[in-house]
């Protein structure tokens, strides 16, 4: 993962002609485009017909005609460019010299962090060289050998990327650029390497498998935290209602330091406000999963019923019907260890409260969407992505 400054570029937008500023959903476009399709190409605009009847480039678009402009120049929301063409000569993105950079922090494997004086310069956090290892590990395969009866307890072979490891955790007492990069790279390769576990996402073709991980890894990273931090205070009785487990390291969040100064130019407290709009403030995730005490099986369901779930909703079309067979095969190998291996044949009840779970996590996000979008306007953010897909309903886009 890589952040450059994206203040220069000499080349055309193929859609409205202006000037340019990057690649985008596979075209070289101006950032006013690129923002454009993302916003509209899932809405009604999509099938609507010329509003004004006199369209035309050199003048103006209405938004069927716009939205339709980016299509014929080539924008598609799966085009995830993790292998996509360094763009060259002019148009060359501000090569990373000494005079360019404020620092380097202490920066994770796969990302680089490159400031710039300019301050009302948008930075870009370029994601390429994540999703190029995270292809090295989909070629590769899953780290230990698969095997098991149904595909589901298959799948709880790869819970060690969900368990807690007390031994490896960690204390944090501050949460800057450094930290929360780290935290984005750690979590998308973590569900890459634990999809690897699962028979029907690796049967996908690569171009569906880039388009789940970078889909839902946001989505695994918010349960991911809640049952670790679950686990946390099963083995700490005595553990306090603001300690919370973030990959692998305890926090305090009410003693936690936080430094977005890199990522917004509003208040820390008015960034931590907008972060939590995705907070499930009115069920308490935590208490239900210490309720319920769920076996490493059903976690495992939880995980991949949440991630299918919410990609399906999202992208719709071929994406539904894959994640749809995929709940199912799931459904059907979770009512064979319930009814089989446990002998529980009325587990309607537990299912139920698993579900509520899961249910609470995908509501805060369709919830948090018009708050997220009034941030855009307002540019709470100081920062765009290479590749906004995979930030989409993560908070930070």
């Amino acid at each position: 993962m890589e952040i450059v400054s994206t203040s220069s570029s000499s080349r055309f937008c193929e859609v409205c002609g202006k000037k340019a500023h990057g690649n985008h959903f596979g075209v070289v476009s101006c950032r006013a485009c690129a923002v454009f399709f993302r916003r509209t190409i899932t809405t009604k605009y999509n099938k609507m017909k010329c509003q004004e009847g006199q369209c035309d480039r050199e003048k103006f678009f209405c938004k069927p005609c716009r939205l339709q402009e980016c299509k014929k120049a080539g924008m598609n929301t799966t085009k995830f460019q993790y292998n996509r063409d360094d763009i060259t000569g002019q148009f060359q993105l501000p090569s990373p010299s000494p005079s360019s950079f404020n620092s380097f922090i202490g920066r994770p494997d796969f990302l680089l962090f490159c400031d710039t004086d300019a301050p009302n310069t948008k930075i870009l956090v370029d994601v390429r060289y994540l999703l190029e290892e995270a292809t090295r590990i989909l070629s590769h395969g899953a780290s230990t050998p698969v095997c098991g009866e149904t595909q589901l307890k298959k799948f709880t072979q790869g819970f060690k990327y969900i368990q807690l490891d007390m031994n490896n955790l960690k204390p944090q007492e501050k949460a800057d650029q450094e930290e929360i990069m780290g935290k984005w790279e750690y979590y998308f390769l973590t569900v890459t390497k634990w999809l690897m576990y699962f028979d029907g996402f690796q049967k996908l073709n690569r171009h569906l498998q880039m388009t789940l991980l970078q889909s839902i890894w946001h989505v695994f990273e918010k349960l991911h935290q809640y049952v670790r931090t679950m686990s946390y205070r099963k083995i700490n009785p005595d553990a306090k209602l603001t300690h919370m487990v973030v990959r692998d390291f305890l926090m305090d969040i009410e003693t936690i330091s936080f430094d977005f100064s890199w990522l917004s130019d509003y208040s820390t407290r008015d960034v931590m406000s907008y972060l939590s709009t995705q907070n499930c403030c009115n069920f308490d995730i935590i208490e239900a999963l210490q309720e319920l005490d769920a076996s490493d099986v059903e976690l495992t369901y939880l995980f991949a019923q949440l991630c299918f779930e919410y990609a399906g909703k999202r992208y719709q079309g071929e994406i539904l019907k894959v994640t749809e067979s995929f709940q199912e095969i799931l459904a059907n190998d979770l009512h064979h260890y319930y009814v089989e291996e446990m002998n529980r044949p009325r587990y309607g009840l537990r299912l139920a409260k698993l579900m509520k779970i899961n249910n609470a996590i995908q509501r805060a996000i369709w919830e948090s969407r018009p708050k997220i979008e009034l941030g855009k306007v307002f540019n709470v953010m100081k920062i765009e992505f290479s590749h906004p897909e995979m930030f989409e309903d993560s908070g930070y886009s």
